[in-house]
């Protein structure tokens, strides 16, 4: 998912976006967990989220021609466009502050702040996130943290 080194949701290297949120729909979902990381959120770099490297077009969207030359925030924003106009609920998950699969004791991610990104990161993630998706009725709730543990 977008919470992973790829910074897209599963999937898009075999099925279009839209195909893919109006299966879900389909299938009598009516709801998504929609993981991410504060990087693909914050950026790494100087100028934010602009900074980030997009997915790589070549395997991570190879299904998704109009999402290849985009970054990871913008494919991140038309995803939740696309489970919305499926009629989708979405639940914002921040899963993990470093691009990473999760989780065991000893990854760092334990809590909502690490040392590369620690607490006021966290929350510039959140308040950026928010104000990004409030027009958004189907952006129903958040998951402030995935499965907090020890830090190791």
């Amino acid at each position: 998912g977008a919470h992973m080194g790829m910074l897209a949701v599963n999937g898009l290297n075999r099925q279009p976006l839209d195909t893919l949120a109006a299966r879900i729909a389909e299938m009598g979902f009516n709801c998504v967990r929609l993981p991410f990381s504060v990087q693909m959120v914050l950026g790494n770099g100087t100028h934010g989220w602009e900074d980030m490297l997009p997915p790589n077009p070549s395997w991570d969207l190879k299904a998704n021609p109009d999402l290849q030359a985009k970054p990871a925030l913008e494919i991140f924003d038309d995803t939740v466009a696309a489970l919305a106009r499926h009629g989708l609920l979405v639940i914002l998950n921040s899963h993990v502050s470093t691009p990473m699969w999760c989780c065991n004791g000893a990854d760092g991610e334990g809590l909502w702040y690490t040392s590369e990104y620690p607490e006021d990161k966290f929350f510039k993630s959140w308040a950026f996130l928010a104000e990004r998706y409030r027009d958004e009725p189907r952006v129903v709730g958040v998951d402030l943290r995935n499965e907090l543990r020890t830090t190791g």
